[in-house]
């Protein structure tokens, strides 16, 4: 009976253990470049990992915005290091979407919108004409 117990409890502590990796994923997807950040596979986590569930300042204002990339969002400098979450991961026109528009301006050189310790290189934007949206 208790071999019975301990393999019920694995095969419930194994679910949630998917269901949490899943819905991790299912964040990345929501982020421009979300999964190409150098070295930092949960860019919204303090640890970078995703296994705490503490969030940093970029993963608290990505639930604000309804766990969302949105316009403000990408605007946003979640670490006041000078360059808008966009920027950082190379959306800088807020261009985005996950459903109609999932290609971003580059793949390689985005950074951490939550480490203002490392910026990308201005180069990668420095010659694209964003819309203002009133033509």
């Amino acid at each position: 009976m208790r071999l019975v117990a301990s393999a019920l409890q694995l095969a419930v502590a194994i679910g949630l253990g998917a269901r949490s990796a899943q819905a991790k994923s299912c964040y990345v997807a929501r982020i421009p470049n979300g999964g190409n950040v150098p070295s930092v596979p949960a860019i919204g986590h303090t640890d970078g990992t995703g296994r705490s569930s503490a969030t940093n300042v970029f993963g608290k204002a990505f639930y604000s915005a309804g766990k969302a990339w949105t316009k403000a969002l990408c605007m946003a400098d979640s670490d006041g290091d000078g360059q808008t979450n966009g920027q950082e991961l190379g959306d800088p026109c807020c261009e985005w979407n996950v459903t109609t528009n999932n290609v971003v301006r580059w793949t390689v050189g985005v950074s951490h919108p939550s480490d203002a310790t490392k910026i990308s290189d201005p180069s990668l934007w420095a010659n694209i004409q964003c819309s203002t949206g009133t033509t």
